[in-house]
């Protein structure tokens, strides 16, 4: 009796093994399934070496749950075109209700942002912002996938805008014209890991009776005060009198100012004002005078919303703003406001 009780427990082990995970597999098929029903995210702390990016998860709980103890591990990603700046997950997560907010929470290096800018520029200036997310039901060993999340989201820029003008001005230096401004344009060179170049032409008239030489061209670029791009580019030019010339100058962002550029762009809602002023310097009469190319220098506000609630691919809630208001639902900002106000919640959460 001894030794068939013996043969008996391995057995005893695979059948009740067994019949657990059938009870999972048949419970995943048969009743609804956990799945994500809405993404949000949004920009948490920013700091000089790293951004916070915050992600909430509406998760919709199924019969299933509440059959078997099961738990639910998120994982997510969130790329800005060809470079992913994030992943994280959240594991063991045990919904408790209908709906579920979850919040993952995981940074993103700031040394990455130059390497998306220069996606952005060599892709005309179109960012395809990605969040990947992706369910998995788990019990013990067993794993089972359930839903995927895709939200995306295309950012479009036209920094250059304001240089592409047919209109005819005047550059009036020494109390009198200088150059009669006919166009301008301008366009990206091809961005690389360490730089951005900025072509920039204009097609001149001097209406002088002597000829103007220009020595050298200079530019200065800021984004947000912080100066990413400053030189002075020899490159003489002489403009006959009652002649028309097209004057090419090319100025370079410092892509490795990016990341400190980054942090304000972030502080200011995805704001920054872009200056760039272009100057020359030219020989008139045997003297030499730096002048501002007003005509080249311009300002530009440039915003972006890389993370929105529109675009996904999956059907369900378009926000997770409708879903009820208690603590577990709260925005990152709303949340800690919450628990600085409410002691004994923030002790009971770090216990």
């Amino acid at each position: 009796m001894d030794l068939e009780s013996s043969l008996n427990k391995p057995l005893l082990v695979i059948v009740v093994v067994f019949l657990v995970v059938s009870t999972v597999v048949l419970c995943v098929i048969a009743f609804d399934r956990p799945r994500i029903t809405a993404v949000n995210t949004e920009w948490g702390t920013v700091t000089e070496d790293r951004t916070e990016i915050v992600t909430q998860l509406a998760i919709e709980n199924p019969r299933i749950l509440g059959i078997i103890e099961l738990f639910v591990d998120v994982e997510y990603s969130v790329s800005l075109n060809t470079v992913e700046i994030a992943r994280g997950e959240k594991q063991s997560i045990q919904p408790s209700g209908k709906q579920n907010v979850v919040t993952v929470s995981t940074w993103a290096n700031n040394d990455d942002i130059p390497k998306w800018w220069v996606t952005h520029i060599n892709n005309n200036q179109t960012t395809t912002v990605r969040v990947n997310t992706d369910v998995v039901l788990t019990h013990d060993d067993l794993r089972v996938p359930l839903n995927s999340w895709t939200r995306t989201r295309t950012v479009r820029t036209n920094i250059l805008e304001p240089l592409q003008n047919n209109e005819t001005r005047t550059l009036r230096t020494f109390d009198q014209p200088l150059f009669i401004v006919n166009r301008t344009a301008a366009h990206w060179g091809q961005a690389t890991a360490r730089q951005t170049p900025l072509i920039a032409s204009a097609t001149i008239t001097n209406p002088l009776p002597n000829a103007v030489p220009i020595l050298n061209i200079g530019y200065t670029i800021r984004m947000n005060d912080i100066r990413v791009g400053s030189d002075v580019v020899d490159q003489r030019t002489d403009i006959p009198p009652g002649s028309t010339r097209t004057i090419e100058t090319r100025a370079i962002i410092n892509n490795t100012r990016l990341d400190e550029w980054w942090v304000t762009h972030l502080q200011r809602n995805e704001t920054t004002q872009l200056t760039v002023d272009f100057y020359a310097t030219i020989e008139y009469n045997g003297v030499q005078r730096r002048i501002p190319l007003d005509f080249l220098t311009y300002q530009r506000t440039i915003h972006t919303q890389l993370f929105s609630k529109n675009n996904s691919t999956e059907r369900g809630r378009d926000s997770i703003s409708d879903l009820p208001r208690t603590p577990a639902h709260l925005f990152p900002s709303d949340r800690r406001r919450f628990l600085m106000e409410n002691p004994s919640e923030r002790l009971q959460r770090n216990r």
